[in-house]
């Protein structure tokens, strides 16, 4: 995928992100916009891993020993 096609796949996730924040309050906050994006990136990713058949390991969290590996082989 190019690196075109990625950012605007980003640029899509953040105004749906701040589209909605809008219709409910005044502010975004941006740690929390972050947060959610990178949550819903992460789902995608762990998504397309298992449809390609790899396993996946849930990182993200700040602390390494509550890591999961999930495989679907």
């Amino acid at each position: 995928m190019s690196h075109e096609v990625e950012e605007r796949r980003l640029k899509m996730l953040i105004e749906q992100y701040v589209g909605v924040r809008q219709t409910r309050h005044d502010i975004v906050s941006v740690r929390q916009a972050e947060a959610t994006v990178l949550t819903v990136m992460g789902d995608m990713i762990a998504a397309s891993a298992v449809a390609h058949g790899l396993g996946v390991v849930f990182d993200a969290q700040p602390y390494p020993s509550h890591m999961v590996l999930l495989t679907l082989r």
